[in-house]
């Protein structure tokens, strides 16, 4: 193997964007380009004690790799990860020379006993094994030494320093790195696997190559930096730096096929790369699926998003814990008030009257017609959620997301609207003209479609004795997320996997609405099965 050697993990790594679903035929085509483009190091996959699936880099056994490589290139090596708990020792079969050459074992700090007892396991079975701490950052000077200690014992292929949080600059690597380099075995390579929360994996493999001595190293990458959030660092990019500042011995034009045919597709479906909120996961310390978290709810722009991070227990900020994410959530929504009067007011403004209830879907616009004829009704309450359509005057307007109230304040003087607005008591805001409801009474058990405003709409209906109601809007969510708002700029940015389970829990909930009030749709809708 190279001094400086390139592992892609594209197919694990990268995986996790679209829960691994490649297919046969491009994990097949992905392993190939990856060993004609001469990578050092190919990582196939998982291997997990579950259910196999040919269309998933997810393996049951090593056998099952063994077909995705049709031909082992001299100069790669190839390997599997193995997340530690998840696949005992006893099911792995021993190292043959058509399958993988090694095995990553990744462990968290309370399972380094298990992760050793594993690893020792798979060195007895022939493969190299790779040890890789998560989250490298969150250990002491004094719990690297004592890890070090037992890693010199083992002696494993590679030892890896993994940057989970993406928050390491070159001065902080660089301490870590001389930390490991003094103390580990010289014959073990360090490994290094960044997040690019705040681009810097680049730079940071850069400064390890340049001053690693004579130490062999490993840097991680991904084609087109394919990976959940932030994503990691580019092969291409990396392998292209070695080519030109060291040696050349990698045909990129591969890697850059990939990305034209295979990658490219998925990233238009499944995107992922730098944003603001993962320079918040960063600075925050904290694991970026409590930011994913907080975009999927869709409600809190990025000050108030900053301010539910900084709640997160130092001790809970590295490891990824929902059912606490979702309660700091629920407490900073949750502001209690006396909201009888305001519900008197909205009895009093639709008794008599026909409800109808507006959402922002796009079929606003693709059936402008069909709403403006039914519209014609004079004796109508025209009710809309967070927004209010061009060409439409509301008769009121409900908003329960402090986004898009900040957003509507931009355009419109919220004060000094001609008809009332119903807000609940997460928005901080005060004036005339406006109702308070509480927001804890409207919120659902479920915490995926805890606060969607349509659903808090209909329960603040319920509340007060709403029998029958119109929907316009209310179409649903879509993966192409241009379609699931009649104004470009509401689109926001959760992720696009969750759309599809946010609709079926939506559903669900629409039964327990239906039992109470009866729902007429105007425009097409994924709800009653107009829309696909």
């Amino acid at each position: 193997m190279n001094k400086v050697a390139v592992l892609d993990c594209t197919l694990r790594d990268g995986g996790y964007v679209n829960n691994f679903e490649f297919s046969e035929a491009t994990i097949k085509t992905i392993i190939s380009k990856l060993g004609k483009a001469h990578m050092d190091v190919i990582e196939c996959g998982f291997l997990e004690d579950t259910e196999y699936d040919k269309d998933r880099s997810i393996y049951s056994r090593t056998e099952q790799i063994v077909p995705m490589i049709e031909k082992k290139r001299k100069r790669s090596m190839y390997v599997a990860m193995i997340v530690t708990g998840k696949m005992p020792a006893s099911k792995v079969s021993p190292r043959t020379e058509d399958g993988i050459d090694g095995i990553r074992v990744t462990f968290h700090k309370k399972e380094i006993d298990e992760a050793f007892a594993l690893g020792y396991a798979l060195m007895d079975k022939g493969y190299e094994v790779f040890m890789q701490p998560v989250g490298t950052t969150t250990y002491k000077d004094s719990e690297i030494l004592d890890l070090i200690e037992r890693i010199n014992e083992m002696k494993p292929y590679a030892f890896y320093l993994v940057d989970t949080l993406g928050k390491l600059y070159i001065k902080q690597l660089m301490k870590l790195f001389y930390l490991v380099d003094d103390n580990l075995d010289e014959d073990i390579v360090i490994g290094y696997h960044s997040h690019n929360n705040l681009q810097l994996s680049f730079s940071n493999a850069q400064a390890l190559i340049q001053n690693r001595g004579k130490r062999s190293v490993m840097i991680d990458g991904s084609v087109l930096g394919m990976g959940r959030g932030a994503g990691n660092l580019c092969s291409e990019i990396m392998v292209q730096y070695i080519n030109e500042n060291m040696e050349y011995r990698y045909h990129t034009d591969n890697l850059i096929e990939l990305i034209d045919d295979y990658i490219n597709p998925i990233s238009y479906v499944h995107p992922w790369g730098y944003r603001a909120s993962y320079f918040l996961a960063a600075t925050n310390n904290c694991h970026p699926n409590y930011v994913n978290f907080l975009l999927d709810k869709q409600t809190l722009n990025v000050k108030r998003l900053h301010q539910v991070l900084k709640k997160i227990p130092e001790n809970e900020r590295a490891l990824y814990n929902e059912k606490l994410i979702s309660s700091l959530y629920m407490n900073f929504q949750e502001n209690e008030v006396d909201d009888s009067k305001a519900l008197k007011k909205m009895e009093d403004w639709i008794k008599g009257k026909d409800l109808v209830v507006v959402a922002p879907g796009k079929s606003l616009l693709d059936e402008r017609e069909t709403i403006e004829k039914f519209l014609k009704n004079d004796n109508q309450f025209i009710l809309t959620v967070n927004c209010i359509p061009d060409g439409m005057k509301p008769d009121a307007l409900f908003i329960s997301n402090q986004k898009r109230y900040h957003n509507l304040k931009q355009e419109y003087d919220l004060g000094n609207l001609d008809f009332p607005i119903i807000k609940t008591s997460n928005i901080s805001t005060g004036g005339k003209n406006l109702n308070t409801v509480n927001y804890a009474d409207l919120v659902m058990e479920d915490p995926m479609i805890s606060d969607n405003a349509g659903l808090m709409m209909f329960n603040l209906l319920i509340r007060i004795g709403v029998e029958k109601m119109s929907l316009i809007g209310f179409d649903g969510y879509h993966t192409n997320v241009e379609r699931n708002y009649f104004a470009p700029k509401m689109i926001n940015s959760a992720e696009r996997d969750n759309l599809r389970k946010i609709n079926k829990h939506i559903m669900k909930q629409l039964e327990v609405v239906k039992s109470q009030i009866e729902i007429t749709y105007i425009t097409s809708s994924v709800y009653n099965g107009s829309q696909e």
